[in-house]
């Protein structure tokens, strides 16, 4: 008797993780593409992060590349660690999505102040659309700012 309840409370207790920390196939695309994206745009690879991009998109991230100053440049060069993200939370509903990406140690310019600054670590909110093709792809409105 005494084994056959650990055995259903096992069982249950193995059957309650097993379907909390599942995560579909979809949630796992979209968080693949976001942290793929995050990794190359807060380290300034802008060409791999472009291939991550909508269409429309595009015009955001050329934006932001052309707002680089020479002393942005020397701060990346001298800083040997690069950007840290962690993505999190996906949110899908239908062919959109949003993904909470939390980095750490990035980079970000001031093009009022003419040079940027290392930043500890910040919040954004990224939103993904499905193309016509299945794949998901990141969608900028605006150049990414952090909700802190």
């Amino acid at each position: 008797m005494q084994k056959r309840v650990f055995y259903i409370i096992f069982t249950l207790a193995t059957l309650l993780l097993t379907a909390c920390g599942s995560e579909t196939k979809e949630e796992r695309e979209v968080m693949t593409v976001a942290r793929d994206f995050a990794e190359a745009y807060f380290n300034y690879d802008f060409d791999k992060a472009s291939k991550l991009l909508t269409d429309d998109s595009r015009k955001w991230l050329n934006f932001e590349a052309s707002n680089l100053t020479e002393d942005d440049m020397v701060t990346l060069r001298n800083d040997g660690q690069g950007a840290e993200v962690d993505v999190d939370n996906p949110i899908i509903s239908g062919d959109g999505a949003t993904v909470g990406i939390k980095v750490s140690h990035f980079h970000v310019t001031d093009s009022l102040a003419g040079g940027g600054h290392l930043e500890e670590e910040a919040t954004f909110a990224v939103g993904l659309q499905r193309q016509a093709d299945g794949r998901w792809k990141v969608r900028m409105e605006g150049p990414l700012r952090s909700g802190r």
